[in-house]
């Protein structure tokens, strides 16, 4: 007679929660417990990775179709995230003191042992090699996010042990986390190297060959000091003999706003995958920013969403974003990179060209600012980073130079925008903002989210034709136009605390500088310089960090990249931000310029994004799926690609649309 299995008896519960022996005596309960959080961990590891190796090994053994290899490495990338998840999890949850009082009882076990991880890599890098063909040129797209999560990983892996023994000496007598980064920048046998443990890692065996130092990037130049300005040369600094940082502006001793940042007084929002980014690139950032104020808001969670004319229910799944304003933001950023990193930060000074030639960018030409306009100077550089965001006069240096500019894409709607500080009470007790989301039918959009300082931050839009007026009366008014009444009569009790700033460059513009020459040296640009965004559909910021974080990953690899390969992670990070923002824009009427999607392809996109988006405010599923492309989680094509959302939009019917506000 078979026995229907229990939840117990199919886990095997008994058998695997026992399996988590310390070493720590047990009358030491707090290092005790600590010691087997650190088990656990790791033991999960190696069972989410157990089902990341079935994967690759069914795409290995074959046949594996199409749809079959996009699933199985898709899975295997979200595993591999949630490996890089994990060490987060012991990062923030395992104190570094109680590591360091029992790490020395595990003598010299070490992640290197895991046979498992050195599976894994020798498996990415035989599928990876396969993908370089054109016949797997969509394969290798995918195997190439399957690659960046396991860089992910690996930069995840080594900040923990930074962060865990500093500059303490591993066990086995090695240099501990610089043994580890060795291992991990790609040594000939490092795959070894290469293993999720906070445990320093055993020493290598004698015959194994010595490390040996990369490639320097020289003496980095990096032009503009905000927040993309500022990641870039965080990232940069660990691979440069020095960097130097060239900003227009004079800093301030705290936030506040500057000239030669123009949005500084524009609602900015960090999205759930900026802020994923920022504590990668910055740990401890997000937590500062709580301190100073700054909101961490649930969205639709904690938002009156209104979309597809009605308002989302606020029970779907939520998804986190902070609302600092700019200027707080950069501040601490910039306290945070620029704190005994080495980094050289002049301020005041305004770059007016490149120097070199042709396909060879070998410095900068400066001037002080407030100074004598002739008063020419030079700047030499071994790499020069254009961080000066939509302003960027880099095409125009280049043919300077006698090179040629960047092709450039556009998608141009015309939308304008103004934002204003309020004091004001919340529009409920449970509300803590408004998204109106403007789209092709309905022009009209408004962003209401607190920020610090008791202020109510709010930006309303329109299209070209009817912009938002600059003086505090008008601007209220103008919020009558809005598809609901919330707003205007929320913004009616409130009190303006500034007049209304207004900004109307909203244009698209991507620069195709991957294009160029594939062996042009000295130049890289990033941040909005290369990829410029629709502010309203607030991305800046997180694909400024993205920049930063896909940087990081690019220079973490075994060889050292071409300027060429940098440039093309950069612009590769802002994709999914590009997608968005351009297939938002594109069927807006009147949209101009030469990357707007048209013709039948496109209608019958727009025709099933619709339907996907009808079923945001009461599918609980669908709502997860687009918030997750929007805040640059997932890429578009998951809209497309998932069963789950397929079958929601195109074979069931709309929840009835509300018109009242949501309830949690």
């Amino acid at each position: 007679m078979t026995t229907t299995p229990t939840y117990a008896s199919y886990l095997r519960l008994d058998e695997l929660l026992s399996l988590q022996q310390p070493l720590t005596p047990a009358e030491q309960r707090e290092i005790s417990d600590s010691e087997r959080l650190f088990i656990v961990v790791h033991q999960a590891a190696e069972t989410l990775l157990s089902q990341v190796l079935v994967d690759l090994r069914h795409i290995d053994a074959g046949p594996c179709g199409r749809q079959c290899f996009a699933e199985r490495v898709a899975r295997a990338t979200r595993l591999v995230d949630a490996l890089t998840g994990q060490l987060t999890l012991l990062r923030r949850t395992l104190r570094r003191e109680d590591f360091l009082r029992f790490r020395d009882r595990f003598g010299t076990a070490s992640g290197l042992d895991s046979e498992q991880f050195k599976e894994l890599f020798a498996r990415v890098r035989k599928l990876t090699r396969q993908g370089e063909g054109d016949h797997w040129a969509e394969e290798a797209g995918r195997l190439g996010e399957l690659d960046d999560a396991v860089r992910r990983w690996r930069s995840t892996h080594l900040e923990l042990v930074r962060y865990m023994l500093g500059d303490l000496p591993g066990t086995g007598e090695t240099s501990g986390a610089d043994f580890l980064a060795a291992r991990l920048d790609g040594t000939p046998g490092a795959s070894a190297g290469e293993q999720p443990a906070a445990a320093p890692p055993r020493p290598a065996p004698a015959s194994a060959p010595a490390a040996r130092p990369r490639p320097s990037l020289g003496h980095v130049v990096v032009v503009g000091g905000s927040v993309a300005g500022l990641l870039t040369a965080h990232v940069l600094a660990g691979h440069a003999d020095r960097v130097t940082v060239l900003e227009r502006d004079q800093y301030e001793d705290g936030p506040g706003p500057r000239s030669g940042v123009p949005q500084s007084r524009h609602t900015h929002v960090l999205l759930a995958s900026g802020m994923r980014a920022l504590d990668e690139l910055l740990p401890g950032l997000l937590p500062e920013l709580t301190d100073a104020g700054a909101p961490r808001l649930a969205v639709p969670g904690d938002l009156g969403v209104w979309q597809a004319a009605q308002w989302i229910s606020r029970r779907n799944p939520s998804r986190p974003i902070m609302t600092p304003s700019r200027p707080l933001l950069e501040h601490h950023i910039r306290r945070r990179v620029l704190a005994g990193s080495g980094i050289t930060v002049r301020t005041g000074v305004e770059v007016t060209g490149l120097l070199g030639r042709p396909g060879r960018v070998t410095g900068v030409v400066l001037r002080e600012r407030g100074g004598d306009h002739h008063g020419r100077q030079e700047l030499a550089a071994d790499l020069v980073v254009d961080a000066t965001g939509r302003a960027s006069r880099t095409p125009q240096w280049l043919t300077e130079l006698g090179g040629r500019a960047p092709a450039e894409e556009v998608v141009e709607t015309g939308r304008a925008y103004a934002t204003c500080a309020f004091h004001a009470d919340p529009p409920t007790a449970d509300l803590k903002g408004f998204y109106l989301v403007p789209d092709a039918g309905q022009p009209y959009g408004a962003i209401v989210l607190p920020a610090e300082g008791d202020r109510w931050l709010v930006t309303l839009s329109g299209p070209r034709e009817e912009t938002p007026p600059t003086d505090p009366e008008g601007f209220v008014d103008f919020a009558g136009l809005l598809p609901h009444p919330a707003v205007h009569k929320w913004l009616s009790a409130a009190r303006p605390l500034s007049r209304p700033v207004g900004y109307r460059h909203t244009a698209n513009r991507r620069r195709r500088y991957d294009r160029l020459d594939r062996d042009a040296t000295g130049l890289l640009v990033v941040g909005d310089a290369a990829c410029a965004l629709n502010p309203v559909y607030g991305q800046g910021l997180s694909a400024a960090a993205l920049n930063a974080v896909a940087l990081r990953d690019a220079l973490a690899r075994r060889t050292a990249p071409s300027v060429h390969a940098l440039q093309r992670a950069v612009l590769r990070s802002s994709g999914r931000a590009w997608e968005v923002a351009t297939g938002a824009d594109s069927p807006v009427p009147g949209a101009t310029g030469n990357a707007v999607r048209g013709g039948p392809a496109a209608r019958l996109l727009n025709r099933y994004l619709a339907r996907v988006s009808a079923h945001v405010p009461n599918d609980p599923v669908v709502c997860a799926a687009y918030r997750d492309v929007l805040f640059l989680l997932s890429p578009p094509r998951a809209l497309l690609t998932s069963p789950r959302v397929l079958r929601r939009a195109l074979l069931s019917t709309p929840g009835p649309a509300s018109r009242d506000l949501p309830t949690p």
